[in-house]
């Protein structure tokens, strides 16, 4: 038993679980004029150099608790990534709309808020995503953990 979750648990981490095939299937389905899908295995240490070859990211995290925020959001940060991230109850605490990314409840939404970002795009970034990606290098990007924890955490539990 102890390993078959394991297994799982190893599955559900590097993107090659059970559910890969079906998503891959409905991708397959669907045409787009200018969109690719790419599917991949990254060495950790790869994975901060992708994120800091993109622009912005999109975060598609739904807390089933509605309690938890996506670490995904968070690495995005730190490669000073703006993010368009999924609304629901406590993202607030990760997003600031407007300042390090934009919210969306639907696909609609989040079509409307691609197209009005990356109009112009790349010879003429919109000013909204240049604010924001100025806002997250020098309010996200710069902070490291010992000052987060200091600045967070420490208030919290001290005596």
């Amino acid at each position: 038993m102890q390993q078959e979750l394991k297994a799982a648990a190893a599955h559900q981490e590097s993107g090659k679980g059970p559910q890969r095939d079906k998503y891959l299937q409905q991708l397959r389905g669907m045409t787009f004029k200018h969109v690719a899908f790419r599917t991949l295995w990254l060495e950790p240490g790869d994975y901060p150099l992708l994120l800091g070859t993109a622009d912005i990211g999109v975060s598609l995290h739904a807390s089933s608790s509605g309690l938890d925020l996506p670490m995904k959001v968070v690495d995005m940060f730190g490669s000073g990534l703006p993010v368009f991230a999924l609304a629901y109850s406590c993202i607030h605490e990760l997003v600031e709309e407007g300042q390090t990314g934009l919210l969306f409840s639907d696909a609609p939404q989040l079509a409307l808020n691609l197209q009005t970002l990356l109009t112009g795009f790349p010879a003429h970034p919109s000013s909204q995503l240049l604010h924001m990606q100025q806002r997250v290098a020098a309010q996200e990007q710069a902070l490291r953990w010992e000052e987060n924890w200091s600045k967070v955490a420490w208030p919290c539990i001290r005596p």
